[in-house]
């Protein structure tokens, strides 16, 4: 059990640096520093760059994409060790760990095209997907099961009626309820 939950944890902790690998990202876009390294993977040809202006921001990027590597890499890691009886939990730690390779590859291609807007845009779905995917992981690796209640609140969601745009139009006759328990029959 002591390895399930080392599991556990490593998921939420690559959530976590993710997240902050994405709140970096948004600065170096945001204080223009993209080319502030303008090679890859080292910084003016040396990975010890002086840590001020754009170059700082850029290196901080960077590094914490490499922690998430290495994040990710235990994660899947101990995936295979101790989550071997879920194995959507090693599949999906699997498919992190290659998405996560993936992003650094494409990171250090952007920088090597000099920006080229289709590569950045690339490289923060790629991103988005990969936070997705954590997210996904965190859910599942903390619940051994979906709280009922979950979903039946995706199935009412997904019934819901579509909100109108615009005047309301007014209904002709009333509807019928649509049961949303157990009953469910799968007809419309």
């Amino acid at each position: 059990m002591q390895g399930h939950r080392l599991y556990r944890y490593a998921v939420v902790l690559a959530v976590l640096v993710c997240y902050a690998t994405i709140l970096i990202g948004g600065n170096v876009m945001a204080s223009d520093s993209g080319l502030a390294c303008p090679d890859w993977p080292s910084c003016h040809g040396t990975f010890t760059p002086p840590l001020s202006g754009g170059s700082g921001i850029e290196w901080a990027h960077r590094l914490s994409a490499l922690v998430l590597s290495l994040v990710i890499g235990a994660m899947t890691a101990l995936a295979l060790l101790f989550e071997r009886s879920r194995p959507v939990l090693v599949r999906l730690s699997g498919a992190a760990a290659a998405l996560v390779l993936a992003q650094a590859l494409l990171g250090g291609l952007v920088v090597e095209s000099d920006l080229t807007v289709g590569l950045v845009l690339a490289h923060l779905a790629l991103a988005t997907a990969l936070f997705a995917l954590l997210l996904v992981l965190a859910l599942l690796a903390n619940f051994r099961e979906v709280p009922r209640r979950w979903i039946e609140f995706a199935w009412r969601a997904s019934e819901a009626a579509p909100v109108p745009v615009g005047p309301s139009p007014v209904p002709s006759s009333p509807t019928p309820p649509v049961p949303l328990g157990p009953e469910r029959t799968g007809e419309p």
